[in-house]
């Protein structure tokens, strides 16, 4: 039982992992990425935090199971793949197509799962 105005507990289990690293390896990639592309110190230090900082304010607010502006699924869905296909071409320009791309597939197949998921445990 919860307490009124708690939200349940929602099971972890493998996806749930996955999808969380995928979350993680999108802000280290966007600050590797942020590294790459300057060449002054203090342009990669600002681009190395300004990227993470955009990519983890967007998901605060419209993706994050907390955020009070949450999405509904499947316009959250719509959402997080958007957000990776431009992680996916920022980090392919920056570090490399196949590393922007595996990224992009990776986190795009993980996110549709678990609404796959989702819809079918409704």
């Amino acid at each position: 039982m919860t307490e009124l105005g708690e939200r349940p507990q929602e099971k972890v289990g493998p996806l749930e992992l996955i999808a969380f690293l995928c979350e993680l390896a999108m802000l280290v990639l966007l600050a590797l990425a942020g590294i790459a592309m300057m060449d002054s110190i203090l342009g990669r230090v600002l681009v190395a935090i300004a990227l993470p900082t955009a990519a983890a304010g967007i998901w605060a607010v419209w993706m994050a199971p907390t955020s009070r502006r949450r999405l509904p699924n499947p316009s959250r869905l719509y959402a997080q793949v958007a957000l990776f296909a431009v992680v996916g071409l920022i980090v392919g320009s920056a570090l490399g197509w196949l590393v922007g791309a595996a990224f992009f597939v990776v986190s795009a197949v993980v996110f549709a799962e678990r609404w796959r998921r989702e819809l079918r445990a409704t």
